[in-house]
This record gives C-alpha cells, structure tokens and sequence, in this order.
C-alpha cells in the first residue's frame, strides 16, 4: 500500500497549517465552538458490529451516535450543506460519520466529499470511521482533500476486543472471537500509523466500559501517544435499554462521573484529552450544544441560487436525445425568476455506438459533468446515471420527448411553488 503525504513542508509551515487545521474545527478544540459542523448520513452500513451500537433511521427522538431522520443519497448531501451553508454561515466541517461507516460506504462517502469541494472549496472535510478499511481508503480520502479524521479504538488488547465486538466483517468473510477482534485492532493500528504519516490530523475516540475496558485504558493511551495521534477522546458508554443496544439491553451499566474523571487523567499521562465531547447524531447541525432542527431548516425560504440544467436534445426544440449519444448539450440557468441560455456544452460523448450502449463502448468519466446540478435527456442507462448521482447530479427523463421551453417552464413553476411553501413555513402558515 502506498500513502500520498499531503506534501512536504518545513516543520513551521506544517505548524502552522495544523494550527489552523485545529482552530475551526469544535470536536479537535474547545476554541473551536464559535463554529459550527454539520454530519451528512450517508453511510448506512457498517463492518463491523459493536455491543453498544444500535443503527437508527427515522428516528428524532434520541441525541446518540448511530441515529438519524433520513439517509441522503450525495447529490441531496451535497444541497443540504448549500442550505444550511446559507443559513449558518459559520460553518466550517462537514464530516461523515454514519450511520454506519463511512468507508465501508465508499462510493456515497467519496462522492459525497466532492460534491461538498465542489460547492465549497474551503469546508473542513472530516471522517469517523472504526478503521476496519482505513488501510485501503486512505489515499482516497487524501485526494478528497480529508485532513481531519476520527478513528474509534476502544482497545489494544484482542481479549477485551471480542467482548465489545460480536463479529467484524473483512475480506468477505464474517470473524468473531479474538480474531475478529485482533484483525481490527491490527487495521485500526495500521490505518493510524498511515493516517499520521500522510499528514492528517488524527483524533482517537474510546468509548468507556465499566468492567471491560476501563483498566485498560492508561495502556491504550500509552500506545495512542507512541503513534502520534492528535487528541484523545474517552467518551461514557450510553446504555439506556431504551435505545436497543446488546449492552443495555444486557444490563451492561456506563461509567460514572468520578469513574470517566479518573480514565481521562490516567489517559492524559500520555495523550491531550478531548472533555468537551456531545457524542453527535450522525446527522447533526450547528454548533456543539446548540443543534439545529434540520427539518425546520430545510423548510427556510429556499435561496434565489439558479439551477445549472444540460439538455440533450437532437432537434434543439424537443428533449429528444439518448444521454450516452449526445456529443454537445443546451445548457440554461433556471431559477424562481427567470430562464437563461448558456453557451452549448460539448463533450466526448457517453456511448461511441449509434444504437444501444455496449460495456465495452462506454466512455467511464463523468466528471466533465458534475458543474450541472440537473441533466434531462430522454434516456439514460443504469451506470451513467448512478456515477452521475454519486457526482451530485441529478438526471431525469421525466420531460423525454416534450418542448425544452414547456420542460424548463415546468422546473421554474417548481421552484416558484417550493419557495412560497417555504415562505409560508418560516411563518407558520404551512400544514
């Protein structure tokens, strides 16, 4: 495996650059909870199954990792962010952390990483992850501009690690017992130990577990420290039975305050602690402490931002052109108020055949693309349009043989009815 280092720097420079890293970033410093982050929840599955994880969709009524209202698919990750940007400026971090893993959701992750640059090239992008396949992802993340990332290591000792995790799924097979534990332990380390090299910021979260893990916790720091990372943080295990967990439904009890007072000076030997810690949704919004109802905040008047639309179209009247056979689109800005022609677009086209798309004739790079936030055309195959999903573009046929001005009239007509209904819900008017 090969890691690509963030770039070579002199020691002051790379001080300076985690200095900065760290100052708007609220969960690596206490300085930091001016600004606020937002978590995207698009990774629902996991590899790994931990006793005190219950994964919960649909679901507002609980303040835990693991829990969120709604999946998002990328491209709605990527207007999420467009409008909580818009409504609380101050946001700096974007991270994914569930509710699964996310790299054990790559493909979503990675795309919805890049669609975030892509509308703001500034954002903090910010990864949790168990580390299970940190190994293998790590470079992928690099070039999606990831310099935070946050991996949970509960413990260094594979004898403690198989009473915390009933099974880790790894090179298609399903472990449990030591082993499954130890080869998490032994990917946690690796991805750690890279994760430093390439120059990222690495924050440690362990979660503390009366009778298991608590008097192992000075030796896991110890090791922490020896590798370098960051920023230690010992979180309490939450075990309400409510919430569905093997641990409290087992009666497994969390710490108390003297008991995580205690772990967290014997950690602080040898690693900085995080003590400010709110153990976040894995969709939340706003500053630490403060967070914001999303739903309520998707319901805000929409901004008067214009769509980015690319249309096939053979005859230049009718939307009436394959998407993988268009070598060139018509291209409008589309908002509330007003339709705009933009220059053509030409680009190589999907498919080199002239009748249906073969495997072997279809051109695999999308990316040209993925400055248009909509693409009509009247037909387009599986692949192209999931890659043009996971790019935060959005493609519909519903139009497919209609008049583009009628199609665009439409998609105005549209805008125009969200942003009343969003008016009249900022005012409490709406049903």
């Amino acid at each position: 495996m090969t890691i690509h280092a963030l770039g070579e720097q002199s020691k002051d420079t790379k001080t300076k650059e985690q200095a900065a890293l760290v100052e708007k970033h609220p969960c690596f410093s206490k300085e930091g909870h001016r600004y606020a982050r937002m978590h995207l929840p698009v990774a629902p599955a996991c590899n790994i199954q931990c006793n005190y994880c219950n994964r919960k969709f649909d679901c507002s009524n609980e303040t835990r990792p693991g829990v969120v209202s709604k999946l998002l698919s990328p491209a709605m990750a990527a207007r999420r962010f467009q409008k909580v940007k818009q409504h609380v400026p101050e946001t700096q971090v974007v991270g994914i952390a569930g509710p699964g893993d996310p790299l054990a959701n790559p493909k979503a992750t990675l795309a919805s990483l890049k669609a975030i640059a892509k509308v703001d090239s500034d954002v903090h992008l910010c990864i949790s992850t168990n580390g299970l396949a940190l190994p293998d992802q790590l470079n992928d993340l690099i070039k999606a501009g990831v310099k935070h990332l946050t991996i949970t290591i509960n413990c260094i000792d594979a004898n403690i690690g198989q009473k915390i995790y009933p099974w880790v799924y790894f090179n298609q097979q399903r472990l449990r017992g030591r082993l499954a534990a130890q080869t998490l332990i032994d990917r946690q380390l690796m991805g750690l130990e890279a994760a430093i090299k390439a120059g990222m910021l690495v924050k440690v979260n362990t979660v503390l577990i009366p009778g298991i893990n608590d008097h192992h916790i000075e030796a896991l720091a110890e090791e922490l420290g020896r590798y370098g990372a960051f920023i230690h943080n010992v979180m309490p295990l939450i075990s309400d039975p409510a919430h569905g967990t093997y641990f409290g439904l087992m009666g497994q009890r969390g710490p108390t305050k003297e008991e995580l007072d205690q772990a967290r000076a014997l950690a602080g030997q040898s690693m900085s602690q995080m003590t400010h810690c709110q153990q976040c949704r894995a969709d939340a919004v706003g500053k630490l402490g403060q967070d914001i109802d999303i739903a309520a905040l998707e319901n805000a008047p929409a901004s008067n931002k214009p769509l980015r639309i690319a249309i096939a179209s053979k005859s230049k009247l009718l939307i009436d052109q394959h998407f993988g056979h268009a070598s060139e689109f018509s291209t409008y800005l589309v908002s509330a108020d007003c339709i705009d022609k933009q220059a053509d677009f030409s680009w190589q086209q999907y498919c080199s055949g002239s009748d249906e798309c073969e495997p072997e004739s279809q051109q695999k790079d999308l990316s040209a693309l993925n400055h248009f936030d909509q693409i009509l055309c009247s037909r387009i195959g599986l692949a192209p349009k999931q890659e043009l999903a996971e790019l935060g573009v959005e493609v519909t046929t519903q139009y497919a043989l209609r008049d583009i001005e009628q199609a665009l009239s439409a998609i105005q007509q549209q805008l125009q009815a969200q942003r009343s209904k969003a008016s009249a819900c900022s005012v409490g008017e709406c049903g």
